[in-house]
């Protein structure tokens, strides 16, 4: 498999689990109870410094390049381009008001429960789009010489949750996985 392929279905892998981790904390704040929402800010802040900055901007190259070949497909990754746009307004304005619990202020439950699942389930969907159908195209359509050039301009920044042993930055989402591998 293409390397930057690669590296983006491990991103893809790594979210679905702070994926799983996040809606677990939203169900604790649906039933009522108080998680930790120190943890939920940093989930938040990982989606914001990580798959806004490093992630969506690799596959928008990827996208861009593909949208300049002839051929099908250029609906879904224009789709795809959009929806990087929609899910980081999504990922700000949760957290946003993820920081107001934490300040104090007087927010409905249920309308940040919903910005949470809304968030939730529009990057599963996405991230299963970009598996099924967006990176299959690219793989047929882009050359090995594309492939690199790609590869050498996209960000490549070391995942600062996974990809070292104990993070300084992300220190509670680090933890939270290891006791979820641990225990």
């Amino acid at each position: 498999m293409n390397d930057l392929v690669e590296r983006l279905g491990q991103d893809h892998r790594r979210l679905a689990q702070l994926l799983n981790l996040l809606e677990g904390l939203l169900d604790e704040f649906r039933d009522g109870l108080e998680p930790d929402y120190e943890l939920m800010c940093e989930l938040m802040e990982y989606l914001i410094d990580y798959e806004d900055q490093v992630h969506h901007p690799s596959e928008d190259l990827i996208f861009e390049r593909v949208l300049a070949e002839v051929g099908p497909g250029h609906a879904v990754l224009n789709q795809l381009m959009q929806q990087h746009q929609s899910l980081m307004q999504l990922n700000r304005r949760f957290k946003e008001s993820l920081e107001g619990i934490v300040h104090e202020e007087v927010l409905r439950r249920d309308e940040v429960e919903r910005q949470g699942r809304t968030l939730i389930a529009q990057l599963r969907e996405h991230m299963q789009l970009e598996e099924e159908r967006a990176f299959p195209l690219a793989l047929t359509c882009l050359s090995e010489a594309v492939w690199s050039e790609l590869l050498a301009v996209a960000p490549n920044v070391e995942d600062p949750v996974f990809g070292q042993k104990d993070p300084e930055r992300f220190r509670m989402i680090f933890k939270q996985l290891k006791l979820g591998r641990d225990g």
